[in-house]
C-alpha cells in the first residue's frame, strides 16, 4: 500500500468509528478516552505501514521513576515501545499493512493495542507524572 492509501484506510476506519481526527502535514491526530482516560495519538502514514504514537496528558515529575516505568512497561510489552519524548510518556506501536486484504484488521488490532497499553500504565505514569 502506498502512503495515501494507508492515509485513506486509517481516515475510514476512524470515520466508521465515530472518531474526530485532524491532519496536520504528514500526521494525522485525534484523541481516545476511556472512562475519565484521554489521550493523544498521531499516526504517520508510510509506504506499507502506520506508526503510531500515543502520548499521555501529564509530563515527568520525578524522571527516575517515569523511566523506570518505562522500563516496566517495556519488559512487559510484546509489541511497541514506551519512552520518554522530553517530559511526556509516549507508546509508539507499528501497524504493518502490507498485505492489503488484512490491512485494516491489523491498523484495527495495533490501535486497539495501544489503548490497552496505555489504560493499562495510566495509573504507574500518573505516580511518576504531573498532569
Amino acid at each position: 500500500m502506498q502512503e495515501d492509501e494507508c492515509r485513506r484506510l486509517l481516515e475510514a476506519l476512524l470515520r466508521d468509528s465515530g472518531v474526530p481526527w485532524e491532519q496536520s502535514g504528514v500526521w494525522t491526530r485525534f484523541r481516545f478516552r476511556e472512562g475519565v482516560m484521554v489521550w493523544e495519538l498521531a499516526c504517520r502514514c508510510r509506504r506499507g505501514e502506520v506508526l503510531i504514537y500515543s502520548r499521555y496528558p501529564m509530563a515527568a515529575r520525578e524522571w527516575a521513576a517515569a523511566l523506570e516505568a518505562c522500563g516496566e512497561a517495556n519488559g512487559a510489552l510484546t509489541r511497541g515501545a514506551m519512552f520518554l519524548q522530553g517530559e511526556t510518556p509516549v507508546f509508539r506501536i507499528r501497524a504493518d499493512l502490507g498485505d492489503p486484504y488484512s490491512a485494516r484488521e491489523r491498523l484495527a488490532e495495533a490501535l486497539e493495542y495501544s489503548a490497552a497499553v496505555m489504560a493499562r500504565y495510566w495509573g504507574a505514569f500518573q505516580n511518576a507524572c504531573r498532569g
